[in-house]
């Protein structure tokens, strides 16, 4: 599969794409794409305050955004997820396997 990367504008393929694809899931808020509303997570909703019952919501949902087949993310396997509590927000970092190559996003 290929892409473009939304910063340079350059084709992206591979474990790049991957990534981005992962990322763009899980900061696009559920029912905000015109004529994709299903695309997407709750993930954005969790970027207010940063508590226990939070941080393990935003582990859940970002499961969930992998699991939700509207995100086409089929081909990203096993992901797992850091999310730590640092002054008032979270530290997230999700590793996953793509294509026998392990990789990992931060949000």
């Amino acid at each position: 599969m290929e892409g473009i990367d939304p910063e340079t504008g350059l084709r992206v393929s591979g474990e790049q794409q991957a990534a981005q694809r992962f990322k763009r899931a899980l900061t696009t808020q559920l029912g905000t794409r015109e004529k994709r509303r299903s695309v997407g997570s709750e993930v954005p909703m969790l970027r207010g305050l940063a508590n226990e019952t939070n941080r393990m919501l935003m582990i859940n949902r970002i499961h969930r955004a992998h699991a939700n087949p509207d995100n086409q993310l089929y081909d990203i396997q096993n992901p797992e997820v850091e999310c730590v509590i640092v002054d008032a927000g979270f530290h997230v970092r999700v590793h996953y396997e793509y294509d026998g190559v392990t990789g990992s996003i931060d949000l």
